[in-house]
């Protein structure tokens, strides 16, 4: 691994631990503790709540069937990125009226395969309209919790790994009816937005040095490749 590549991975990691740090102990150093009774979190602020999932969201699916709904969207890498619809590859289904429409502020998440799959990140937030597999599950926050706040303590207890526990049957998925009774602590609503406000203002700086590291390793992949094929054909004269 190059230094540039340990760089980036340094990045991911610090962009991580503050999500966590906040999501879990809030914003305040000096707040009381007490233990959260939640295995992978520990003590969290004394004045925090801690309610089942099912209280605080509900699952939401809205069918595509009689919509036709045409702008297509995909959990990749932790983010609700758009894709083409029309594009001729990769594995798109023929008709998309088995999918399910999402709206902003849905909490999207891909709780299947666990078992054989346990690198990529399966929680997004949907900010925009647009249609889904109907293999996600969608939540939709109750009025006590920030969706913002929701995805990010979902997020965190991916990174924990946590759903790997839950998973059932062959291939290890995982329905509400498996989620429902998972912890969530839960800060009052002034504090959950100060803490979205925050992790979003320290997580861009850190996004912007990820991108910049990224675009920089792609350009000496390239490089690499370029200088390797031109040696192949003997553009370059090795024996210099």
């Amino acid at each position: 691994m190059s230094q540039r590549e340990r760089e980036l991975t340094a990045l991911k990691e610090l962009h991580q631990a503050e999500i966590a740090r906040a999501v879990t102990h809030g914003l305040n150093p000096d707040a009381p503790m007490r233990d959260s009774g939640i295995p992978w979190l520990g003590q969290i602020p004394a004045h925090w709540s801690e309610l089942k999932l099912s209280q605080v969201a509900t699952e939401f699916f809205r069918s595509n069937k009689d919509v036709h709904h045409q702008n297509l969207l995909s959990l990749s890498y932790g983010k609700i990125v758009r894709r083409d619809i029309n594009a001729t590859e990769g594995l798109l289904p023929a008709s998309f009226d088995t999918y399910q429409i999402v709206e902003p502020g849905i909490i999207v998440l891909r709780l299947t395969d666990l078992q054989n799959d346990q690198r990529s990140l399966r929680v997004g937030l949907a900010k925009e309209e647009g249609i889904v597999t109907s293999a996600y599950l969608a939540l939709k926050p109750r009025e006590s919790i920030l969706p913002e706040y929701l995805y990010l303590f979902l997020h965190t207890t991916d990174i924990h790994k946590y759903f790997y526990s839950l998973g059932s049957g062959i291939r290890q998925n995982l329905n509400f009816s498996g989620l429902r009774d998972i912890k969530v602590a839960l800060p009052p609503i002034e504090e959950q937005q100060a803490i979205v406000d925050y992790i979003n203002c320290k997580t861009a700086k850190i996004d912007g040095l990820i991108a910049d590291l990224s675009a920089q390793i792609e350009k000496l992949k390239e490089y690499k490749q370029r200088l390797i094929a031109d040696a192949v054909t003997g553009q370059i004269d090795v024996r210099k």
